[in-house]
């Protein structure tokens, strides 16, 4: 069953005073909830995955709510297959309204190379269009009709088509690099535990010997 995982906080995990800016940003709202999964990694992976394989198709502004509603209904199957909902959350982020045109525009032009069209496009044409579209205010359910519908008739199937490579890419690198990314933390926590017991032991060692000598 899908489920939001527990954390802790780590006093490791706090960020150097030198990150500042987009680099804080990263580390606060992707970082940091990685790191926080317990378990054995695999739903902290998972909510990756997700978040980014949804995050890469053209459902800006919706994307959240789509994982929310896949989350709920294997909460209503009752499935084992689980994954960290806030993690999957959090990296739809990647994708905003800032960075969508950019994005977009290369599925866009992958979309055109793989139906034989050339890759020649005018950026600047289509980011006017995209930022127009996006910046319209709407409901939630407006906002589907809005976005893939008028994503849908301004470009066609190309967009939706180049989305695809990228984000089963993006699908896969999110897996595999969240559980290498957690294995290698906690392995690291368990060489600091094993260094605080090993110090603490040498502690009480000598002060045993210290009150053997004194006596």
């Amino acid at each position: 069953m899908a489920e939001i995982e527990p954390g802790s906080t780590h006093d490791d995990l706090r960020p150097p005073p030198r990150l500042t800016g987009l680099a804080r940003m990263f580390r606060y709202r992707l970082v940091i909830p990685i790191a926080r999964g317990r378990h054995d990694g695999v739903p902290t992976a998972r909510g990756t995955a997700i978040g980014l394989g949804i995050g890469l198709t053209p459902t800006v502004g919706i994307q959240m709510p789509i994982i929310f509603l896949f989350w709920l209904f294997l909460k209503w199957r009752k499935s084992d297959w689980r994954f960290n909902l806030l993690v999957a959350l959090a990296w739809t982020w990647p994708t905003n309204l800032l960075t969508a045109p950019l994005y977009y525009y290369l599925c866009l032009v992958t979309g055109r190379v793989l139906t034989g069209h050339g890759w020649e496009l005018d950026f600047g044409a289509f980011r006017e269009q995209m930022e127009s579209l996006l910046a319209q205010d709407a409901t939630w359910y407006e906002s589907f009709w809005i976005y893939m519908v008028g994503i849908f008739e301004v470009w066609g199937v190309p967009l939706f088509l180049g989305c695809i490579p990228w984000a089963v890419l993006g699908t896969w690198l999110g897996y595999v690099l969240t559980l290498k990314f957690i294995r290698k933390f906690q392995a690291s926590q368990r060489r600091i535990a094993l260094l605080r017991r090993r110090r603490r032991a040498q502690k009480r060692a000598a002060q045993a010997r210290s009150r053997e000598t004194q006596v």
